[in-house]
């Protein structure tokens, strides 16, 4: 990069952020704390995380406010939850195991999503490196065909049991403009009215 033609480039996400982690995604409301394995893309637009199950859960890097963690991170007031991770013994060390990403449209409307790595320290690089990615000038500045790059991201990560797209999917994404995303598969030659059918 030359100081007569600066050049933005996209963020860099570090390997091990999209390889994976193995946490425990828990919720005080519900008092559920469920193994997950805790990823970023590998172009950083998206935090997800993937049940036992299979089940995906995607948060859009952009959404996210602030990443907390050890004494910084929500704690379980739940007892349930506290048993689980044995908080209440004097040796524990589920501060240095702690990690809340916090996300929302704004500033006001706020959701706390928790998790608790199985080693310490790994939730503290975590909350520094996917902030370092919420940060970086060009997630919050992307150009329109990014957003178009976004879209084809989180479709082809929830691929089926057959490596295709669900149609159903499409209708997720696009939620509003159903009958336009009808006529684009239809356009397209794909199934468009089977709930279950795939790309």
């Amino acid at each position: 990069m030359s100081l007569l033609n600066p050049v933005l480039l996209p963020p860099k996400v570090k390997a091990y952020l999209s390889q994976g982690e193995r946490f425990i995604k828990w919720d005080d409301e519900t008092t559920v704390a469920s193994p997950v394995i805790l990823r970023v893309d590998p172009k950083g637009y998206y935090l997800y995380w993937t049940y036992q199950s299979k089940e995906m859960e995607f948060l859009d890097i952009t959404s996210i406010r602030d990443t907390r963690f050890g004494k910084f991170a929500k704690m379980p007031k739940s007892q349930k939850l506290r048993d689980v991770f044995n908080m209440d013994f004097p040796d524990n060390s589920f501060l240095l195991k702690t990690l809340t990403v916090v996300s929302g449209p704004d500033m006001v409307d706020l959701t706390f999503h928790n998790f608790v790595s199985y080693k310490e320290n790994v939730g503290k690089v975590w909350a520094e490196d996917v902030l370092a990615l919420v940060k970086h000038p060009l997630t919050a500045n992307a150009s329109r065909s990014t957003f178009l790059d976004k879209i084809l991201v989180k479709l082809k990560m929830q691929l089926n049991s057959e490596g295709k797209i669900p149609v159903k999917n499409f209708f997720q994404m696009f939620p509003a403009d159903r009958k336009r995303v009808e006529a684009a598969l239809s356009a397209c030659h794909l199934p468009k009215g089977k709930p279950g059918g795939a790309r």
